[in-house]
């Protein structure tokens, strides 16, 4: 079960967070607060229409990714650095 960690800075095209192996894995993810919004979702992803971690506070979050899938992230304006931490199962 490999853990890796990486910073990853979401743009206003559907920018790549992790893509699962082939047992799928548990994305840990750490938006500062302050800066842009960035929406959470598929590569199709549009900005303010998904999970949305907010710039008003710091917020994390856990998203199991199931094997082979991508999560992606998207600002509206801008970009946003995350920290991420990844779990392979």
């Amino acid at each position: 079960m490999p853990i890796t960690s990486k910073s990853v800075t979401i743009a206003t095209t559907a920018t790549a967070i992790h893509t699962a192996a082939s047992n799928g894995c548990r994305v840990y993810i750490l938006s500062a607060s302050g800066g842009q919004d960035v929406t959470l979702g598929p590569a199709t992803v549009v900005a303010g229409t998904g999970y949305q971690l907010l710039a008003a506070s710091a917020t994390e979050v856990n998203i199991d990714v199931p094997p082979g899938e991508t999560l992606y992230g998207i600002t509206a304006a801008s970009t946003k650095a995350l920290g991420v931490l990844v779990v392979e199962y």
